[in-house]
């Protein structure tokens, strides 16, 4: 039996909007890749789970848990889950997908082919550039650097005449720009420290939680 804590579900709740379906190892942490494999996010979490746990519709499994103040899980049996109350009164029980139906993370583990920009990104910027991105409607969140200063910008690349919001975040004798789909940056609230690599992948390292995400290609 193991208790589901709050960070965990939270975790649960964002990887949803990676990906409506996730496939949960055996052991501490939990991983999941958007299907179009251009979003990674790895958490490690409190809990130990014991055996693989295979979720299509991880929203509903979610509506599960929050019937439960403490939901409570047990993986003994081969083809489902229960959910219960810690008193065990309550109990729901959750069928397994067949986990080759899922979009999975590699076995490997991932690492960046290069660091080529590097810049800590403190929470309440990160909630700046998300209110903005929604205010103005804009598309794009792109890494500037001019050879002086990193500015990360939210702007629409295909309309020089769009609105635009930027902070500056760093400094820099290089020039570059990288581009973001806001739509990818599907990130819990918090600080990250950003490492961007000319290979088209950056990684955003959180506390207990990481995301590589693609950049789209500057054209």
């Amino acid at each position: 039996m193991t208790v589901i804590t709050k960070p965990t579900i939270e975790v649960l709740k964002n990887f949803c909007s990676i990906n409506k379906s996730i496939v949960i190892k055996p052991g501490n942490q939990i991983a999941t890749l958007s299907i179009n494999k251009n979003i990674l996010a790895i958490a490690d979490v409190e809990e130990q789970f014991d055996s693989q746990i295979s979720i299509y519709d991880l929203g509903v499994f979610l509506g599960g848990l929050s019937l439960f103040d403490q939901p409570k899980i047990d993986t003994s049996k081969e083809n489902y889950l229960t959910v219960s109350d810690t008193a065990g009164r309550s109990k729901t029980r959750f069928f397994y997908a067949d986990p080759d139906v899922i979009t999975q993370p590699p076995e490997k583990e991932i690492t960046l082919p290069s660091i080529d920009v590097n810049f800590r990104l403190d929470s309440n910027v990160l909630a700046q550039l998300q209110r903005a991105a929604s205010v103005y409607q804009l598309p794009d969140l792109c890494l500037y650097g001019d050879g002086t200063d990193i500015q990360l910008r939210v702007t629409d690349k295909k309309n020089d005449s769009s609105n635009s919001f930027s902070v500056s975040v760093g400094e820099t004798s290089n020039e570059f720009c990288y581009c973001f789909k806001v739509e990818n940056l599907k990130l819990l609230p918090g600080s990250y420290q950003v490492s961007v690599s000319k290979t088209n992948v950056a990684l955003f390292q959180g506390d207990g939680i990481k995301y590589f995400i693609a950049l789209e290609p500057n054209t």
